[in-house]
């Protein structure tokens, strides 16, 4: 094992729990068949990667983090975040109650099921139109701490900017300029195309962990988007009846299930993965599966 990736896991030991693809370092080592690279893994690689100062700097300030922000620092150096970025994250958090750091890094709960939410503001898509961006914005803040935290705080430590409608403004801000990427030559009334979506996932590649394409909706994309989700990688899944319509992000794997989160309404709802694998489901009304973004 590489150097910096040991020293990491030396520093994990058993803080990070089974939401960060960790619950003790046999874990990192032993995986299913073509699994998603853990957090710590890819911080691993990160640290490897960096110069020796700039390794040292980030291993210093994942030391000085205590067991509930380690795991956040983890996951914004795998994000592939310099030194200075990991630095100032860590002192933004430093000293935040549990709660405080679910609330504000943690949009979406993979594990969870219900009502997705921000002090009581929906994390939902402003328009009718804007269902793509708003998995992906969904998708980079389930990778990447340091972008949720610029969303519910806008990265400062004034209290009243991290309030709902302060959010609220950020959000549709932010799925707007998404929404302009992903539409550059396809009118933005239509809605956003997979090939759009892919392009502005793989912007972000770095943090997910993975490059994106689309696909159609065939057996074999259908398989490759339920592994996907169910080893930590969220996928796009365009949806409708006559017509595509409607995009969900699939976001993980329980038992038979297959978790989701739907930008509509801000739920995470759940579909059974068996009929997901035969193109059959049933969410908010539509009932066919046209396409998926997934990992390449």
């Amino acid at each position: 094992m590489l150097r910096a990736t040991a020293v990491l896991l030396s520093l994990l030991g058993h803080a990070i729990g089974p939401q960060w693809g960790i619950t003790h370092v046999a874990a990192v080592t032993h995986h299913d068949p073509a699994p998603a690279e853990s957090p710590a893994e890819r911080a691993g690689e990160r640290l490897d990667a960096m110069s020796p100062a700039d390794r040292d700097r980030v291993e210093a300030t994942m030391a000085a983090a205590d067991a509930d922000e380690r795991p956040y620092v983890v996951k914004v150096v795998a994000a592939g975040h310099n030194a200075g970025e990991v630095a100032s994250f860590a002192q933004l958090i430093r000293g935040k109650k549990p709660h405080w750091l679910h609330t504000h890094l943690d949009l979406l709960d993979p594990d969870g099921s219900g009502w997705v939410d921000y002090r009581s503001a929906p994390v939902q898509q402003p328009d009718d139109t804007s269902c793509g961006p708003m998995t992906i914005l969904m998708a980079r803040a389930m990778a990447d701490p340091l972008y949720a935290l610029y969303l519910t705080t806008g990265d400062s430590t004034v209290r009243a900017d991290a309030a709902a409608g302060q959010f609220q403004a950020r959000l549709t801000a932010e799925e707007h300029r998404i929404h302009a990427e992903t539409n550059r030559f396809w009118p933005q009334r239509l809605g956003s195309t997979p090939l759009g979506m892919s392009n502005e996932l793989n912007r972000y590649a770095d943090a997910l962990g993975t490059h994106y394409r689309p696909r159609l909706a065939n057996r074999s994309a259908l398989a490759d988007a339920a592994d996907a989700a169910g080893n930590g990688h969220p996928v796009p899944v365009l949806i409708g009846d006559w017509i595509p319509h409607h995009y969900i992000l699939l976001i993980g794997r329980v038992g038979a299930d297959l978790l989701y989160y739907e930008p509509g309404y801000a739920t995470v709802g759940s579909l059974n993965e068996q009929n997901f694998l035969h193109g059959k489901l049933d969410v908010i009304g539509f009932h066919r599966i046209y396409a998926v973004v997934t990992p390449s």
